[in-house]
């Protein structure tokens, strides 16, 4: 017999099918009262899973509607993984690995032109970082801050978009480090957990 959905579940199906919705366009989709919908869409907002827009209406009271985040998104399952798996095999073979580690250094010089748009080298240290880890967090890498004493700062990555990758080649591992080097400007920074050799996430320290 087929699993039942959650409602959660079901939510954010009904959003991913149609875009947006309200309240009431959820609550008549699924046939359950508008009071228990919100209760579920306060929580799904709280974990980032869908944002809110309130849009004016020409008579009456303003109405909000809801769609997914970027992580809302991810919920859903995507071959990219596959697919890029088989072009970088591809590649390997055809060409051999220097294209592979090519291809990778590439995307680290754009990450680290991007990136230096953000990230200020004449900050502190301090702030370099947790300026670092809000533009991992934005681009879905779940990155958190934490100060673990005088000498060192840390942050960790609960989310590897290219964990399956990092799992075949250690390059795109060997440039994230390399990147976060340069865009802190300090070689004082080091790798000491990672997804994908079995890690719960990726974890850097910086010493101060």
């Amino acid at each position: 017999m087929a699993k039942k959905q959650s409602t959660k579940a079901m939510i954010l199906e009904l959003l991913k099918k149609n875009q947006s919705l309200s309240v009431n366009g959820i609550s008549n989709f699924l046939n359950i009262t508008e009071m228990a919908i919100r209760k579920h869409l306060i929580k799904l907002e709280s974990e980032k899973l869908i944002n809110s827009r309130t849009v004016r209406q020409p008579m009456g009271r303003p109405v909000s509607y809801y769609s997914l985040t970027r992580v809302g998104e991810n919920v859903f399952p995507k071959n990219y993984d596959l697919l890029t798996m088989e072009f970088l095999r591809d590649i390997e073979e055809t060409i051999g690995m220097e294209a592979i580690d090519q291809l990778f250094e590439r995307r680290e010089e754009r990450l680290r032109q991007k990136y230096r748009r953000r990230i200020f080298i004449e900050e502190p240290i301090a702030e370099r970082v947790k300026a670092l880890v809000k533009v991992q967090s934005d681009n879905g890498y779940m990155s958190e801050f934490h100060e673990e004493d005088k000498d060192q700062l840390s942050f960790s990555q609960y989310n590897c978009p290219i964990a399956a990758i990092a799992d075949k080649y250690d390059k795109p591992c060997d440039c994230e480090l390399n990147l976060f080097k340069s865009v802190l400007g300090t070689e004082k920074v080091k790798r000491v957990e990672c997804i994908a050799k079995g890690g719960t996430a990726c974890k850097y320290v910086v010493e101060k």
